[in-house]
């Protein structure tokens, strides 16, 4: 009853990939900045090593890894762990950032999630741990059921439950776009109740994160109205708003923003 109701309310939100790519391309030089060490303090890395979601012969997706941080990470623990993502751009830091620290066993591959055939691709029910971190990847039921599909044992994903951004609140009020919640706000409340008619326990932990960004109005105009284009028609009028709003709010030429929000992880076992 649930997953029938799922289906029908959860709802892909990104509307232009094209320019979804673009947004991920300006940000991969960031993503992949990461100090390796740090990651492996990560609570999500945290939480697949203390429940034993993988040992030395595991093999590992990841969907929507971006720079491959995570991929990296546990290199080590695993046999091989696999890196996918819609951003060629992503895709090139990964494989640079696992050369850098030297990890062999770990493959990245740039792929629309969403269109990606599993079982042509002989990704079904192939790894031991599925996992995705963050990541507009999983937006729906379908992409959320290939995830599953695609482990034979466990799982584990991470996503925004309440987020607070200082600009981008703004400009969504600004263009109009404001609503009462994102998409992305429901992803653990929809994945949850599928997992749990589907006959598993999944357990949730929540984590209070806050961040600043702080970019050059050129790239952080880039990167807003890419994000907006991936999701609304915006015309050139309210780009020349977004691009005035940067302006008026940044300070030498930089823009900052505070982004908080309220991380739910989720994992799970097949028993």
């Amino acid at each position: 009853m649930f997953i029938d109701k799922i289906k029908e309310i959860w709802e892909n939100d990104t509307a232009n990939s094209a320019a979804a790519i673009d947004l991920w391309n300006e940000k991969a030089d960031y993503f992949g900045s990461y100090d390796l060490d740090e990651v492996q303090n990560d609570r999500f890395v945290e939480i697949i090593r203390e429940n034993d979601l993988i040992d030395k012969d595991a093999t590992i997706l990841d969907v929507g890894c971006g720079a491959g941080k995570y991929c990296t990470a546990l290199a080590d623990d695993c046999f091989k762990a696999i890196g996918t993502d819609l951003s060629p751009k992503m895709v090139e830091s990964a494989r640079k950032k696992a050369l850098e620290y030297g990890k062999k066993n770990v493959e990245f591959r740039c792929d629309d999630w969403l269109k990606l055939d599993i079982k042509k691709e002989g990704l079904l029910h192939k790894f031991d741990l599925v996992m995705a971190c963050m990541t507009p990847a999983i937006c729906n039921y379908d992409s959320f059921e290939k995830f599953i599909d695609c482990s034979k044992n466990a799982g584990i994903l991470c996503a925004g439950t309440r987020r607070n951004d200082s600009v981008t609140d703004e400009l969504d009020n600004l263009l109009g776009v404001k609503k009462s919640k994102r998409n992305s706000e429901d992803i653990i409340l929809y994945a949850f109740n599928i997992l749990w008619e589907k006959g598993y326990y999944p357990n949730v932990e929540y984590i209070d994160q806050s961040w600043d960004s702080e970019e050059s109005v050129d790239k952080a105009f880039k990167v807003y109205v890419n994000r907006y284009k991936s999701k609304y028609n915006i015309d050139e009028a309210q780009e020349a708003m977004v691009r005035k709003y940067l302006e008026d709010i940044s300070k030498d030429g930089i823009v900052y923003e505070k982004i908080s929000t309220v991380k739910a992880i989720m994992y799970w076992k097949k028993f």
